[in-house]
């Protein structure tokens, strides 16, 4: 009894603690808002009293495919484009990661005018009791308690995208200014970014030492209403500029950057202006007791080729807008149309984290004009630290639940990985800057199988076989070069079978990198280029290539006899040498680099179990027994999910990929489970929530509406990310809104309900 006591007092200690800093509710049209309650800066502690290192500004993402905005708790914003290259538009000039922006308002006039900051870490946004902070799809508001009885609410709305490769590249500020005093009010509100773009990949370097730099010319319109910021690209150091449309390791073609006021009500004096490098807005309005004012600030960017003028955009932007003062968003109403209807899960926490992960899906997406296609990037360090689109096996996984919700996006996400293509089927690891792919010694031996394995859930969804006989343009985008996707294809399976290889125990080869990079780390690839091989490139395509194969037959193509008989033949190949290997074990090695080298014999490595339990060919029963040998080595143990190992491989601390926990693992753990056992599959879907990790670890807030591609396990720091990137201070590093913590539970839903 006193057990069972303890046990519900510590989750009710949990549950208080995670309510402190903040909690979730229903909008008014059902969509998840989250509103977050603590004091800022965040200052946490980990489990054993060092610092967490979390971000002090958490933030949430906004966002469609032509812009990003991480919008922070304090109301600072990251202004993101990544069309071209991956770039801030309002760089911080002190923190890496972050933005710069300020807004104000005054009370009165002259030297009784009161100042009180809106935005920032010393700010009214930091005190909980001023300032309510409430984040949803497509919104964040911030409403603030001001001296002498006045009201101001901001509302930062993104209008979603609703074709591909199309969206408008702006957002929209709504304020409203109440008077609740006894006496008419004067009250000024002021608003200003600089304009400090930054590329992700120079963001680490001081300012003198990077390659381009972006000056800025500000054009005033005649009525006052914008300001454009001609962004140039400049040469700070000896490189050779190419043409605007060839790819390069830099941007030399950004966007301009515009901001334009717009207020229905002729009381209301409003103008634009520049000081330097910094746009501003202004407003000021008499209010009467009792009276309030709505207004607008739009900040955007215009690029010649796709929008021609500042007009067309912010015109664009404000057509079906919700002018009022939309508490939950100027663009509400078109969120309902780009984010599928949940309504009818009965799990409030389901149905919620649902809705929440399907707008990440239409908020995170982004264009490429150099591949002139849109996809999903795995964003986080990757891209938001970096400014790499890496890896495309990530983009592969990230485009799933898209067969469900968008179709067009899935497709045009497996065109943009397919225009990575080389002539011999090499798919290459992503891009950099321009459309550039930098020569790298990260040698992928799995990417072709993750494609094989996208292209074939697409067809079982959506049924497009028309797709087949599109065409795509070869990398580089240049050659001019035009292939039909079939094609590509088979191309792709060709080079699985014929470069990739088998190894001497007649499994795929590792090359010096299958999911995780640690054995490059750690094994020299010329030295066991020749002998690795992986169990989990292995196994995995022992579970894809049949679906695919199906899909192939399916289509009623004639031309794909000799393909679907080459496929069948180089499967059962493998499956021979793998079950050999496998024998009676109830759990797979991981990978053998020589005679030597062969990892996962004696330890539970999560790699390739997931896709071992997926395979139609092993008998239910026996997958029950391997499961349950499984998860009581490397799950039973784990509060929020499966960790990739039983013990570490490899000296160093037991992290990252050898100790923690990685989404893009366990959700295909989740799914071979669910071949045998729906309802346990369920209780691991529930296991890897948010909500069950807030429960758990109710003092981080990364990994409560979002996370990094892992987070620590049982074995060290728990519940925390395994910090890698070279940087000063932890808590600049971004942590969050990695597409794996995303995509995959919202992939795995539909999966389950079939």
């Amino acid at each position: 009894m006193m057990k069972r006591f303890l046990t519900f007092l510590t989750l009710l200690l949990a549950m208080t603690a995670a309510a402190e800093q903040g909690s979730w509710k229903a909008g008014s049209d059902g969509f998840p808002v989250y509103d977050f309650n603590a004091p800022l800066p965040v200052e946490v502690t980990d489990d054993m009293g060092g610092d967490a290192s979390l971000p002090e500004d958490p933030y949430f993402l906004l966002g469609n495919y032509r812009m990003g905005l991480f919008t922070h708790v304090s109301g600072i914003w990251q202004f993101m484009t990544a069309q071209r290259a991956w770039a801030r538009v309002n760089a911080s000039g002190t923190q890496p990661n972050y933005g710069e922006n300020d807004a104000y308002v005054m009370i009165g006039t002259g030297g009784n005018a009161r100042k009180i900051d809106l935005v920032g870490l010393e700010s009214v946004s930091s005190d909980p009791d001023v300032t309510e902070r409430h984040f949803g799809i497509g919104f964040a508001r911030y409403s603030y308690d001001l001296p002498s009885d006045v009201k101001c609410e901001r509302v930062v709305s993104v209008r979603p995208s609703d074709r591909i490769n199309e969206g408008v590249p702006a957002f929209l500020v709504t304020v409203t200014l109440r008077n609740e005093g006894s006496r008419t009010r004067r009250i000024s509100y002021v608003e200003s970014m600089p304009v400090r773009y930054v590329t992700m990949q120079t963001q680490m370097m001081d300012p003198e030492d990077r390659p381009i730099g972006y000056p800025v010319v500000m054009k005033l319109s005649e009525d006052g209403k914008s300001v454009v910021a001609d962004v140039s690209a400049r040469r700070d150091a000896f490189i050779v500029m190419p043409e605007a449309h060839q790819r390069f390791p830099y941007e030399i073609d950004p966007s301009d950057v515009f901001v334009y006021v717009h207020s229905t009500d002729d009381r209301v004096l409003s103008s634009s202006s520049f000081d330097g490098d910094v746009l501003r807005a202004d407003f000021g309005v008499n209010l009467r007791p009792g009276e309030s004012q709505t207004f607008h600030v739009v900040w955007g960017l215009v690029d010649d080729m796709k929008d021609h003028s500042v007009e067309e955009v912010y015109d664009a932007l404000l057509k079906d807008a919700d002018l009022g003062e939309c508490p939950e968003g100027a663009f509400m109403s078109l969120w309902k149309k780009a984010v599928p209807d949940f309504s009818s899960e009965d799990d409030e926490v389901v149905r919620r984290e649902l809705y929440w992960n399907a707008h990440f899906v239409e908020a995170s997406a982004k264009y490429s004009e150099y591949f002139d296609e849109t996809f999903i990037p795995q964003g986080t360090v990757y891209s938001y630290h970096y400014g790499d689109n890496i890896a495309n096996r990530d983009h592969l996984q990230a485009m799933l639940p898209a067969c469900y919700t968008n179709p067009a996006l899935a497709k045009s996400a497996l065109r943009y990985v397919m225009k990575h293509t080389d002539a011999d089927g090499e798919i290459k690891r992503g891009n950099l800057g321009y459309g550039y792919t930098p020569p790298i010694i990260y040698k992928e031996s799995d990417q072709q199988i993750y494609m094989l394995n996208s292209v074939a859930e697409y067809l079982r969804v959506t049924g497009d076989y028309a797709f087949l006989d599109e065409e795509v343009e070869q990398y580089p985008a240049e050659s001019g070069v035009r292939t039909k996707v079939l094609t590509v294809l088979q191309k792709h399976f060709i080079h699985l079978r014929d470069e990739i290889g088998l190894g001497p125990d007649g499994l795929i080869k590792l090359h010096n990198s299958d999911w995780s990079d640690s054995f490059l780390h750690a094994y020299s690839p010329n030295k066991y280029s020749w002998s690795a091989e992986s169990h989990l490139n292995t196994v995995m395509a022992l579970a894809v290539l049949p679906e695919f194969i199906s899909q192939m037959e399916k289509s009623g193509r004639d031309d794909v006899e000799e393909f679907v008989a080459s496929m069948k033949v180089y499967s059962a190949q493998i499956e021979k040498a793998y079950m050999e290997d496998l024998g009676d074990r109830l759990y797979s090695p991981r990978a053998y680099l020589d005679k030597t080298h062969r990892f996962g014999l004696d330890v539970v490595c999560i790699e390739p179990q997931g896709y071992l339990l997926q395979l139609k060919t092993i008998e239910p029963e026996r997958k029950r027994e391997m499961y349950e040998y499984m998860k009581a080595r490397i799950s039973d143990m784990e509060p929020i999910g499966v960790r990739t190992r039983e013990n570490p491989l490899w000296d160093g601390l037991p992290q990252g990929e050898d100790g923690g926990i990685w989404f893009s693992l366990e959700y295909p753990f989740l799914l071979g489970v669910s071949t045998f056992d729906k309802e346990e599959a369920w209780k691991l879907f529930r296991k890897f929530s948010f909500d069950n990790f807030a429960r758990n670890y109710p003092d981080y807030w990364v990994g409560q509406w979002t996370a990094a591609d892992e987070v620590n396990s049982t074995l060290y720091r728990p519940g925390l990310y395994a910090f890698w990137i070279p940087i000063d201070n932890y808590r600049h590093g971004l942590q969050g809104y990695c597409s794996h913590p995303h995509t995959w539970p919202l992939y795995c839903y539909f999966k389950l309900k079939e």
